[in-house]
C-alpha cells in the first residue's frame, strides 16, 4: 500500500513538474514573441526616426548651403559697397574754402526753394480767397462736389450689387457642397454601422466558442485539482503521523535533559553559596583595614591643622610689625610732601610777580605808542585842512577865467528851435506831395478798374475750365452752372 502511495506521489509530482515546465516554456515562448514584436515595432519607429533625421539633415544641409551662398553674395555686395563708399569718400575730399562755398551755395538754394514754396503757398491761398469771393465759382465748385459724390455713390451701389451677386452665387455653391457632404457622410455612417454589426456578430460567435472552451478547461482542471488534492491530503496525513511520532521522541529527550539540568543547577547553587560566604568574609576583613587607615589619616590631619594654626599666628605678628613700620614711613613722606609743596608755591609766586612786571611794562609801551598815534593823527588832519584850503583857492581862481554859462544855454536853445522849424517844413512838403499823388491816382482809377475787371473775367474763365475738366465722366454733359430761368442743381 505504501509502495502504491509513493508511486502515486511521484507521478503527481512528475505531472506537476511537467505542467510547470510546459507553462514556463509557453511563457518563455510568449515572452520571446512579445519581445520580438516589441523589437520590430521599436525598430520600425527607430528607422522612421532615423529616416526623418536623415531627411532633416539633408534639408538642413541644403539650407546651410543656401545660407553660405547668401552670405557669400552679401559679403560680395558689402565689399562692393565698401569700395564705392571709399571711392565716394576719396572724391569728397574738399578744402575749407570749398566747403564754405558749398554751404553758402546750399544755403542760397534752400532760401530760394523756401521763397518759391512760400510764393506757391501764397498764390494758392490767394486763389482760394478769389474763388470764395466769386459766387459763380462757389456755385460751380459746389455742384462739382455734388457730382463727384453722386458718381462715387453710383460706383458704391454697383459694387454692392456685384458683391451681393457674388455672395449669392457663393452661398448656392456652398449649400450644394454641404448637401453633397451630408449625403456622403450619411453613406459613410451607414457603411460603418453595417461593418460594426458584422464585427459584433463575429465577436459574439468567437466569445461563445471561447466560453465553451473555457468551461471544458475549467471542468478538466477541477477534476485534476480534486485528484491532486485527495492525493495531497493523504500524503499530508501520513506525514503528520510520522511528525507526531518524532515530536513524542523529542519530548521524552527534552524531559531527560531537563532533569539533568535541574540536578546540575542544584550543584551550582551549593557552590555559589559557599563562594558567597567566602567573599563576605574577605569583604569584612578589607573594611576593617580601611577603617584603620582612615583613623590614622584623621590623626595626621589634626596634627597638620595645629601646625598650620601656629604658622598663621606667627604670620599675623609679622604683619602687625610691618604695619607699624609702614605708619612711620607714611608720616615721614607727609612731611617731605609739605616741604616740597612750600617750595613749589614759592616758585609760583615768583613767577606771578615776574609776569605782573612784564604786563606793566607792556602797558606802558602801549600807552606811549597810542600817544604817538594821536599826535600823528592830529598832524595828518592839519595837513588835510591845509590841502583843502589850497584846492578851494585854486577852484575860485579857475571860476574867474570861465565864460558865461547862460550865454551858451541861449545859443543851444536857438539852435534847437531852428532844427524844429526845418523838420516841420519837411513834414508839410511831404503831406502836400501825398495829396497830389492821391489826386493823380483818382484821375487814373477808372482805366485800372477796367483792366482789373478784364483780368478777373479771364481768371474766372480759367477756373471754370479747370472745374469742367474735373467733372466725372458720367456728368460730362451736365452743366456746372444752373440755367438762369430756375435755380435747380441738375
Amino acid at each position: 500500500m505504501s509502495r502504491n502511495n509513493a508511486m502515486a506521489a511521484i507521478e503527481a509530482r512528475q505531472r506537476r513538474e511537467q505542467f510547470m515546465q510546459d507553462f514556463k516554456a509557453t511563457q518563455s515562448a510568449d515572452m520571446r514573441q512579445r519581445m520580438q514584436v516589441d523589437f520590430e515595432v521599436k525598430g520600425e519607429v527607430k528607422m522612421a526616426q532615423k529616416d526623418l533625421h536623415r531627411h532633416l539633415d539633408k534639408v538642413q544641409a541644403r539650407h546651410n548651403d543656401s545660407l553660405v551662398q547668401r552670405r557669400a553674395r552679401l559679403a560680395e555686395l558689402l565689399q562692393r559697397e565698401q569700395a564705392q563708399y571709399e571711392t565716394m569718400l576719396s572724391g569728397l575730399a574738399e578744402t575749407d574754402e570749398e566747403r564754405r562755398e558749398r554751404l553758402i551755395r546750399r544755403a542760397r538754394e534752400l532760401k530760394a526753394e523756401r521763397a518759391a514754396l512760400r510764393q506757391v503757398d501764397n498764390q494758392a491761398r490767394h486763389d482760394r480767397l478769389f474763388r470764395e469771393q466769386i459766387d459763380t465759382l462757389r456755385l460751380a465748385e459746389s455742384r462739382l462736389k455734388v457730382m463727384q459724390v453722386a458718381d462715387l455713390r453710383y460706383d458704391q451701389l454697383s459694387l454692392a450689387e456685384r458683391r451681393k451677386a457674388e455672395e449669392d452665387a457663393e452661398r448656392a455653391y456652398f449649400e450644394q457642397q454641404a448637401a453633397e457632404a451630408l449625403r456622403l457622410a450619411n453613406e459613410r455612417a451607414q457603411r460603418d454601422l453595417e461593418l460594426r454589426h458584422q464585427r459584433v456578430e463575429h465577436l459574439q460567435r468567437d466569445l461563445t466558442a471561447q466560453v465553451e472552451g473555457n468551461t471544458l478547461r475549467r471542468e478538466a482542471a477541477a477534476d485534476e485539482k480534486r485528484r491532486d488534492d485527495e492525493e495531497f491530503y493523504r500524503l499530508l496525513h501520513e506525514e503528520r503521523i510520522v511528525e507526531a511520532q518524532k515530536q513524542a521522541a523529542k519530548r521524552a529527550e527534552r524531559e531527560r535533559i531537563a532533569q539533568e539540568m535541574k540536578e546540575l543547577n542544584e550543584e551550582l547553587q551549593q557552590a555559589r553559596m559557599q563562594e558567597y560566604d567566602q567573599l563576605r568574609k574577605e569583604d569584612k576583613e578589607t573594611l576593617e583595614a580601611i577603617l584603620a587607615v582612615i583613623a590614622e589619616e584623621q590623626r595626621l590631619a589634626q596634627i597638620e591643622k595645629r601646625e598650620r594654626t601656629e604658622r598663621q599666628k606667627k604670620q599675623m605678628e609679622d604683619l602687625q610689625l610691618q604695619m607699624a613700620q609702614r605708619k612711620d614711613d607714611t608720616q615721614a613722606l607727609d612731611k617731605l610732601w609739605e616741604e616740597a609743596n612750600d617750595r613749589q608755591w614759592g616758585k609760583r609766586e615768583a613767577q606771578w610777580k615776574a609776569d605782573q612786571a612784564r604786563r606793566d611794562q607792556l602797558l606802558r609801551s602801549i600807552l606811549i605808542a597810542r600817544r604817538q598815534q594821536v599826535m600823528d593823527k592830529r598832524q595828518q588832519r592839519a595837513d588835510e585842512a591845509e590841502t583843502r584850503a589850497r584846492e578851494h583857492a585854486e577852484f575860485l581862481a579857475s571860476l574867474s577865467n570861465t565864460d558865461d554859462i547862460d550865454e551858451k544855454e541861449r545859443q543851444r536853445r536857438m539852435h534847437m528851435l531852428k532844427e524844429n522849424q526845418r523838420y516841420l517844413d519837411a513834414q508839410i512838403a511831404q503831406r502836400q506831395a501825398q495829396k497830389d499823388a492821391s489826386r493823380d491816382d483818382w484821375r487814373t482809377e477808372l482805366t485800372e478798374q477796367q483792366a482789373l475787371e478784364k483780368a478777373n473775367e479771364d481768371r474766372i474763365a480759367k477756373e471754370m475750365a479747370a472745374l469742367e475738366a474735373a467733372k466725372p465722366e458720367r456728368y460730362r454733359n451736365v452743366p456746372l452752372l444752373p440755367p438762369r430761368s430756375r435755380n435747380v442743381p441738375f
